[in-house]
Parts: C-alpha cells; structure tokens; sequence
C-alpha cells in the first residue's frame, strides 16, 4: 500500500490492489450490459425536530470512520483493479433537496423513489470518491426523508448495522462511545482459487448445467410484478421447535420449502437457486464495513416422487456442503455456464432465483435520537433476475416477498408459488410430517 504527501504536505489517496470480490464487482460494471451501479437505498421517514447541522456533521464522520466509504475504483495498464482511498470526504456526502410540500405516504415514497433513480446516475462519476449519498428531502414542517445511497461494494447486512450504530452514536454526540474502526483489508479475504475442473463438488454441481425450469427473461431489465405474504404466527411459532427437532437451522427449513415450492410449481425435478452468504473469517470484520458477500448455488436434484423427506434430506447436505465452498467465487460458475450453455446468449446463463434471507436481529434500525425514524419501503422499478424471493423473520413472523419478472411471471404465478411455500413451511414444521436426516418414522 503506497500512502505519500502531495506538495503542500497534505495526504494523497492511498491505493492498493482491490480484492477479488471487489475487482469482480468493478469488472462487471464495465463488461458490456453490465450494470453502471449496483447501489443499496434506504429510505428513513423523519419526524421530528430534526437537528440538520447535527446530521450533516454525522454523515460526514461516518464517512472519516470508515475506508471503504471514500474509497473508488481503477483499472491499472495492465487490467488490475485498483483502490484509491481518499483522505477525506467527497463534496457530495450531504445534500438537500428542494422541500416538496408532500404529506401523504405513497406519494412521498414515491417521489423519494424518483429521487433514488437520479441518484444513482451519479454513482457513475469517474470523480466520484465517497461511497455513501445522503439526500435529505424536506417535506412538511417537522417530516423530512432522508435517502442513504451506498454503492454495494461497500456494505453488505452486517455492515448496515455497523453503520446504524456508528451513525446513532455520531448524531447523538457520542463518539468517544465507538471503538477505533477497522478498515477493510484486502489481503485478508481469500483472493485465490482452484479451476472448476480442479474442483471435483463444483463440477459436480454443474454437470450436466441447471437446467433453466422458468421462462428466459431475454431484456436486461422488465417491469416487475410483486406479492407479498406472510407466514403466519402459527406457522412462525413453530420454527424453532422444528428447527431443534430436525437437527437444522431455521435457513435450512426456508431453502427446503423454496427448494420443494419451485419443484411443484415448475413441475421439474432439478430446480436451483443462489443466495448471498457472509465470507468473514476474522473476528475483527464482523465490526468492518465492506462487502464480504457472496452468492451461492443450491441445486436440489431429488425426485419429487420420493417426497419431501427426501428434499429436506437433500437440502441439509447441499447447505452445509455450500457453506464449505461459500467464498468460491459465483463470477467463476456463471462463466463456466455461460461458455456452455446453448440457445443463445442471456443475462444470466447459470441461476433464475435468487434468494435473499434475513433475520431482523442483524438489523439494528436506523435511529436518531429525538426524532422518529421509520424505514420506508422503496419501489421495484425494474426486475433484472426472472424471480427474487426475501424472506424476512422477526419475533412476530415471516414475511416473504416475491418480485418476478413480467415477461416470465404473472400475479397469479406469484400467488401460488407463495401459497406453496406456505404449505411446505407448515408440513416441515408439524410434529411427525419430517424426520431428522437418517431417521424414519416407526
């Protein structure tokens, strides 16, 4: 890492080599039809006396906490990506927005929406070098929005909390209450692998290729279709319970239930999907903010005629040996699928669904003190993956969202995959219905 003064003694950027993770994200962005930004919205309803110069001073300390957060990206002559960590704070952390005179809900999420959209086209900004946008939107005396645009290569869940943490402590005027931060370190994430064909379970998992069990969505992006239900507290009461009884982990039951719920739905044997894991294997990340994410594949290959006893069995084995490989990265898998698979080019040759799960005890909430803070919901405009499934638990129940794609997936198909998945979560947690790996029923 090359860190020097610049000719009136102040410090330059320091740069270094970006790990692989990161390259990967960078690479992507500038491979033709990738994406231009790949940025995390949060949209925080205030109200309240906010205190303005007090966020502003906030946002900006977050941004001095923390590396990764004015941190951007370039390419050396010879193709390597490169991090460029800036001294301080880019000039765009802290705007505000003309006050826009809005008191209902759907409107103001709407328009802060709106605003989200134009944001993220100035993520694009080869000068850009802060990571994190806040745009604070006045609305009504005592309501304002405030919108957290942080580009993807800098937070993942956990670090959201940090963020929350450090950002409640910094606004109320409690600093000394925060430990020194660790920066991101590159050279400590794991930054090489074996070939597929030097990996005997990968290849394994992609001969022959997942076999495409939806309609291909042939645009980069479409018009989403969502539904939304929950679980219910009967069902989520008996989570645990099951969990305990089964010999699993609670994500074990959901991928069994999603797993089973997409073989009926589809009417295929061989479904798959991918989700995002937490790669951190120092103690010291879980307190960083960074982008220790990655994606995945759960294939589950059972006949649907030998039941869900079988599947749950399946899926047991398919996680834990996942969670093995989980920093494997998911860029090497789509390249092998995309050098092998026939038809025709598509946005992703390897996966259809992806999977995004989450317990609500990860998330410590924004909040600020004095003030009310509620996380609004943002709208979809665009779906760019055929099916996106959240499944949120809290103490209360589960919720699940699905987003599909418009060209592939309608309404009712939502509805019903939800009513699937429903009915599996209940079966799998019903004393008696499954068993334990390696066990039957007498």
């Amino acid at each position: 890492m090359e860190n020097h003064l610049d000719r009136s003694g102040r410090p330059r950027a320091t740069v270094y080599p970006a790990s692989l993770t990161q390259s990967r994200l960078i690479k992507g962005r500038h491979a033709p039809g990738g994406p231009p930004a790949q940025i995390v919205g949060t949209h925080l309803l205030i109200r309240g006396a906010l205190d303005v110069d007090r966020l502003r001073d906030a946002l900006i300390g977050l941004v001095r906490r923390h590396t990764i957060l004015r941190t951007n990206y370039a390419f050396a002559e010879s193709g390597e990506v490169l991090a460029i960590v800036h001294p301080g704070e880019g000039p765009d952390v802290f705007t505000i927005a003309p006050a826009t005179g809005l008191s209902d809900e759907d409107e103001i999420r709407k328009h802060v929406s709106d605003v989200l959209d134009g944001a993220t086209h100035r993520f694009t900004s080869p000068d850009r070098h802060t990571m994190l946008q806040a745009i604070l939107i006045p609305h009504t005396p005592g309501v304002h929005s405030l919108l957290l645009v942080i580009d993807h290569i800098a937070i993942d869940e956990r670090s959201r909390a940090v963020l929350q943490r450090d950002l409640a402590a910094l606004y109320a005027g409690r600093s000394e209450d925060l430990a020194e931060p660790y920066a991101y370190d590159s050279s400590a994430v794991r930054n090489t692998f074996p070939s597929i064909e030097d990996s005997p379970e990968i290849l394994d998992l992609l001969t022959p290729l997942p076999p495409r069990f939806l309609t291909d969505l042939e645009a980069e992006t479409t018009v989403p279709v969502v539904t939304e239900g929950l679980l219910g507290p009967e069902i989520s009461a008996r989570m645990g319970a099951a969990a305990r009884r089964l010999g699993c982990t609670r994500f074990i039951i959901h991928v069994t239930a999603l797993l089973w719920a997409l073989k009926q739905f589809s009417g295929t044997d061989d479904v798959s999907l991918v989700t995002a894991v937490d790669t951190r294997l120092r103690p010291q990340d879980f307190d960083t903010v960074g982008f220790f994410q990655n994606l995945i594949l759960l294939r589950s290959r059972s006949p649907r005629s030998a039941g869900l006893q079988r599947t749950f069995e399946e899926c047991r084995t398919l996680v834990r040996d996942s969670l093995r490989r989980r920093d494997y990265p998911i860029a090497s898998l789509i390249a092998h699928a995309a050098e092998r698979r026939e038809g025709g080019t598509r946005r992703n040759p390897l996966y259809q669904v992806v999977l995004a799960y989450a317990r609500e005890d990860v998330d410590l909430n924004w909040a600020l003190d004095g003030v009310d803070v509620r996380a609004m919901e943002i709208d979809h405009p665009q779906a760019s993956i055929e099916l996106l499934m959240f499944v949120t638990e809290s103490p209360s129940d589960t919720n699940t969202l699905l987003i599909g794609a418009a060209d592939v997936l309608g309404a009712d198909d939502l509805h019903r995959l939800l009513a699937l998945w429903r009915e599996t979560v209940g079966e799998l947690t019903r004393d008696g219905s499954v068993h334990p790996a390696g066990t039957r029923a007498e």
